[in-house]
Order: C-alpha cells, then sequence, then structure tokens
C-alpha cells in the first residue's frame, strides 16, 4: 500500500552538528551512508561525545562530508577544512576543554548513535506538534530525522502504526522497529539555538514521549527525494 513520498533525506556526518541535505542517499545495515561517521570528544575523557543539551554552540557549524571521507566546516559563510586550527580553537573555547574529532566504525560499534539505524519522521506530525506545543513553526532539524515524509491527508502520528511492519523505498526495505522516545535535545532550537522546555514536555503529555519511527535495514540500496513509500505489512 502505498502511503506517501519521502520530502527530505538528511545526514548528520558530526553527531550534534547540523544536518546535511541529500538528494539522495546509500543506505547500509548501518544506516545512511556517512551519517554520524564523525563526534567531538573531551580529550581527558575518551567516548564522552560533546552533545547539544550541553554544548549548543556545535550548531554554528554547516558540516559537508566530501566524497573522499573529509569534512568541510561551514560558519557565517566561512568554509574550513577538517584539520583547520580555527575550528579546534572554537570550540574549545566554548566547550571549555580539549577536544578531539574521533571517527566511528560502521562496521563495528557503529555511526547512528541511535537504537536503530535510521530515524523517520513525518510533515503532518511536525505540524501537529507545533500546534500543541502552541509554536507559530517549528522546524524539523531539531528531532534529528534521516528520512522526512508526506503522508497525504493521513492523520498525525499515523506512522507509529507501521510498527512491526516493513516498508519500501525504492530499493530498500526498512523494518520499523519501535517509536523514538524523545528527550532533551527537542527542546533546542537547531537553527536559533533557542530552548523551549515545552517542546519536550508536550511530546511526553501529548503522545507519550514518542515522536518518530526507528527502523533497522532489512535490504540496503539507494532512497532518494520523491520516492514513493509503501507499506509492505
Amino acid at each position: 500500500m502505498n502511503v506517501g513520498k519521502v520530502t527530505e533525506v538528511i545526514r548528520y556526518p558530526v553527531k550534534s552538528m547540523q544536518g546535511e541535505y541529500l538528494s539522495a542517499a546509500s543506505v547500509h545495515d548501518y544506516g545512511v551512508e556517512g551519517d554520524r561517521f564523525f563526534a567531538w570528544e573531551r580529550s581527558k575523557r575518551p567516548g564522552k561525545h560533546l552533545t547539544i543539551p550541553e554544548s549548543p554552540f556545535l550548531l554554528d557549524y554547516d558540516v559537508k562530508l566530501e566524497e573522499k571521507g573529509s569534512l568541510v566546516f561551514i560558519k557565517e559563510g566561512k568554509r574550513y577544512k577538517q584539520g583547520d586550527k580555527e575550528i579546534y580553537m572554537d570550540l574549545e573555547s566554548k566547550a571549555g576543554t580539549d577536544i578531539n574529532l574521533v571517527h566511528t566504525d560502521p562496521a563495528g560499534t557503529g555511526p547512528a548513535y541511535w537504537d536503530s539505524p535510521l530515524l523517520l519522521t513525518s510533515k503532518a506530525s511536525l505540524k501537529e506538534l507545533t500546534r500543541l506545543s502552541g509554536r507559530e513553526e517549528m522546524d524539523m532539524l531539531r528531532f534529528r530525522p534521516n528520512i522526512v515524509m508526506a503522508l497525504g491527508d493521513a492523520e498525525p502520528f499515523l506512522e507509529e502504526a507501521w510498527i512491526g511492519k516493513n516498508l519500501k523505498i525504492n530499493d530498500v526495505i526498512l523494518h520499523i522497529e519501535k517509536g523514538c522516545e524523545r528527550c532533551a535535545y527537542i527542546n533546542f532550537d537547531s537553527k536559533t539555538q533557542e530552548v523551549d522546555s515545552n517542546v519536550l514536555k508536550t511530546v511526553v503529555k501529548e503522545n507519550k514521549q514518542i515522536f518518530g519511527i526507528y527502523a533497522s535495514v532489512k535490504k540496503p540500496g539507494t532512497i532518494n527525494i520523491d520516492d514513493s513509500i509503501e507499506v509492505l505489512g
């Protein structure tokens, strides 16, 4: 059954930094190619990654992952290469400590830092949550999805009814594992860094702390913008 289409494909090359919009993404067993392959960690606390709630300044930078696997950081129109000292100086001054940029192994612990490799959200659910939160608008990026869906005239949060079922998008087959239980991350506006604790409170009150669905990958392939979405059962 065709239920809608893909409207946005997003990856986050560096954990807790801005997302990178793609026209198409290669999807592997471990998720979108290049998604959360990097993270900033405290030099004195290996494995302790910087996150948005404690380090919202990470959102100052757009990030692009080049074909050869190196990063480009962009702030206020200026581009910095991966090893540029200016980035370290800026982030370390704000973090108040020395930090390292670390690379994760997708064949090992995996890059996603999530319960499942992919996170899917819908425009209808965002529209309803925006209304319930009493906000005029809300950016989907605060919810860090990989795939954003338009589901026609479907009711908000319909995607949660797919838990336990399979989806087909182009040549990719996903298994919907469970709803995404939210935390304080979603209180931070990805563009302005404004903090609104009412966002998480609303998700807890109105939808049992769930926004979006986690999916594992049963068949890898490619997902494109405007691909149709089919529920297989």
